[in-house]
């Protein structure tokens, strides 16, 4: 009599694979939220130095437009400025993406942004001094005419 071996798998051999992918996600999955995390902090910075050169750019078209006299010192949030306000329209056609951010802060003094600080509702970042990854969830301080990382 002929017996015909059958091709495939054993269940002993599919439960082993299984259980090494079980234990390669466990180690995977921690790290990858991590990068996320991380990447997202990156984002976060990146757009604090977008709105610091828009800032930056926006004042200097100003004071040689001859507007700049109605700019005064301190802290701005580009959110809350009027539609018609000249800063918010310059900023707003240097960096589009100041609307879909919850905050964007500069410091302004002498008619020159010396900080930016931005968040999109979770993550903060800010410029120059950039957040780190343990700190990106808290507001930074102003201290001085800088913003920094929250401790």
């Amino acid at each position: 009599m002929k017996t015909r071996k059958l091709k495939g798998f054993t269940l002993v051999e599919l439960i082993v694979v299984i259980a090494i992918i079980g234990v390669l996600a466990a180690i995977l999955v921690p790290s990858m939220l991590g990068y996320v995390k991380k990447s997202k902090v990156s984002a976060m910075n990146s757009n604090a130095k977008n709105l610091f050169d828009a800032c930056n750019t926006a004042l200097v078209e100003l004071d040689t437009e001859g507007k700049a006299s109605s700019i005064t010192d301190g802290v701005k949030d580009i959110k809350t400025l009027g539609a018609t306000d000249d800063l918010k329209k310059k900023v707003v056609a240097y960096f589009e993406a100041v609307d879909s951010l919850s905050v964007a802060n500069v410091s302004i003094v002498s008619k020159t942004a010396k900080s930016t600080m931005v968040s999109d509702g979770t993550y903060y970042g800010c410029f120059p001094t950039s957040n780190t990854q343990e700190s990106a969830t808290k507001t930074p301080t102003l201290s001085g005419n800088v913003y920094t990382p929250a401790p």
